[in-house]
């Protein structure tokens, strides 16, 4: 199985930058008077965050649109039944999708990366809040009590980002690679038809690590600085 031995462990980090406002919703249920609509996610600390399902969610589904551009069947998640866990009788057989990610079902399979939660690398000391207004789809016309706000992260703030993998193939690796280079084309978080969401990740440093590390016996193969770029696009 995927993770009955530790072959390589890859540890990728870096920075993820507001290049646009930012808005990871709470999804708070109800909002009192006087209160913003759509409030983004706070710590305890009530400093905005990216949660790592969040990030995760995001990569997957850009990696989902490379992998059937490029012909590959692929599952259609997030329905349990349409998924591989659920499609699929052996592991083996499993969509690359879901062998980088995970999946649930009649046979569940872990996820081969993990997304820390990304924290701000600097104390956000004001939010933007912006007001929209809501369409009827049906009739194109505003919709009733249509008027909000929404709350976003100012463009500029910086956030640090950490990945770790253990396991992937050379084209799981390419396709995750891939899949991070895509977010940034697209947008991260809500109300991204609103200019919310473009974001620059940039990653400063990939750490490769054995059982061998962790034994004392083995180094770690580090790549920084220019050899980053050559490592994202080999």
């Amino acid at each position: 199985m995927v993770f009955e031995k530790l072959e390589k462990r890859i540890i990728i980090s870096g920075i993820i930058e507001a290049i646009t406002p930012l808005h990871i919703g709470s999804g708070k249920p109800e909002v009192e008077i006087g209160e913003v609509d759509l409030p983004i996610l706070r710590d305890p600390r009530g400093q905005p965050y990216i949660p790592g399902s969040s990030l995760k969610g995001r990569v997957r589904t850009e990696a989902e649109r490379i992998a059937r551009k490029m012909g590959m069947d692929v599952c259609e998640p997030p329905d349990v039944k349409n998924m591989c866990g659920s499609r699929k009788s052996r592991v083996e057989d499993f969509c690359i999708c879901c062998r980088i990610f995970g999946t649930a079902g009649n046979i569940s399979l872990a996820s081969k990366v993990k997304f820390r939660d990304a924290y701000p690398l600097e104390r956000i000391e004001s939010l933007l809040e912006r007001a929209g207004i809501a369409i009827d789809r049906g009739t194109g016309a505003v919709a009733r009590g249509a008027l909000y706000t929404i709350e976003a992260v100012p463009a500029g703030a910086k956030f640090s980002l950490e990945i770790v993998a253990d396991n992937l193939s050379d084209d799981e690796l390419k396709l995750l690679k891939a899949a991070l280079k895509s977010v940034e084309d697209s947008a991260l978080g809500g109300s991204s038809t609103r200019g919310f969401g473009k974001v620059r990740i940039a990653v400063d440093c990939v750490r490769e690590r054995s059982a061998g590390y962790y034994l004392g016996v083995e180094g770690e193969k580090a790549i920084s600085g220019k050899d980053v770029e050559r490592w994202l696009t080999a």
